[in-house]
């Protein structure tokens, strides 16, 4: 199931030829409905703003396609890796950065600022555990969606890992379309500016 589709106050801006307080203005009077996300910016749903639009004789809005999440996959196991991004990569619904470890993926958070990270848990320098608790206790980027993945299966590392804040959890091996289908299901929350967990 897709996300619906939010729009920034600067796209309706743009799009009105009107100003940022314009918008808040409407957004405000209830005009505008919008959502608050956890950084405190509005989101405007599409079909709202299209609503809007028809009813105060506005051209109609020139939908943009929505932009790819971006993905970044962690596992040690290069075999494990590779299947991932092969398999992503044929539904052109992704953008794609990988890692070998925690510490890389660490540098890959910054630069390739994920939405998503599918994550092994058991690897060295930095396991999942603990990359995965510090996503989740940095304000810039706790709203990450993290699936964890695991060779190592058991109640104990299931529970650790959702403690550690992930949102997600897979045992390996899994089949790919129900990797496919956990991501989807994570995006669609993560793309509405919230976490599936509290």
């Amino acid at each position: 199931m897709k996300s619906e589709r939010l729009l920034t106050t600067g796209e309706i801006a743009a799009h009105c030829r009107v100003s940022y307080e314009t918008v808040n203005n409407w957004i405000k009077s209830g005009k505008l409905v919008a959502y608050v996300t956890p950084g405190r910016h509005h989101r405007i749903p599409l079909e709202g703003f299209r609503d809007f639009l028809q009813q105060h004789n506005w051209p109609p809005f020139a939908e943009l396609p929505a932009p790819k999440p971006r993905v970044l996959v962690v596992d040690d196991d290069q075999r494990v890796l590779k299947g991932i991004l092969r398999n992503l990569s044929r539904t052109g619904d992704y953008e794609l950065a990988s890692a070998a470890d925690g510490f890389e993926a660490g540098l890959q958070i910054a630069k390739f600022q994920p939405n998503l990270i599918i994550l092994d848990l058991m690897m060295p320098r930095v396991d999942g555990f603990e990359l995965c608790q510090r996503i989740k206790a940095t304000p810039e980027t706790r709203r990450i969606g993290v699936l964890v993945i695991t060779g190592h299966s058991s109640e104990d590392n299931k529970q650790q890992a959702l403690a550690a804040g992930a949102d997600a959890y897979l045992t390996k091996p899994f089949a790919m379309k129900t990797l496919e289908k956990t991501l989807r299901e994570l995006w669609a929350e993560v793309g509405r500016g919230k976490s599936s967990r509290p």
